[in-house]
């Protein structure tokens, strides 16, 4: 690796040529089937878009679950309203008891 130096001339700019040589088999039927899905006759509008329908079924999945708080709000209140009813089923309960196991005078 010597120093050359030109008066008149520059040199050519060293340029890395690389050519990926690697073949992915699972990658090339994934893009053939990709293109059978594209080309089956329909418009461009038509075309396979990868997870689309898991988008939009999420942002539905979505609207319903916004539409559905008013269910879960009338069960937490059951469910509320039930633990107030066996507490104080068991303070009587508890306060009879008492009743009963103290000695008369």
């Amino acid at each position: 690796m010597g120093l050359s130096f030109n008066l008149f001339k520059s040199t050519p700019h060293r340029v890395f040529h690389y050519e990926p040589r690697y073949y992915d088999p699972k990658k090339e039927a994934m893009e053939e089937r990709y293109a059978r899905l594209n080309d089956d006759g329909k418009s461009k509008e038509d075309k396979y878009i990868p997870g689309k329908f898991i988008r939009t079924h999420m942002r539905n999945n979505m609207y319903k679950n916004k539409k559905d708080v008013t269910k879960v709000l009338f069960i937490r209140i059951i469910v509320l309203a039930t633990l107030v009813i066996l507490l104080m089923a068991a303070f009587y309960l508890t306060d009879g008891l008492a009743f009963l196991l103290t000695p008369a005078k």
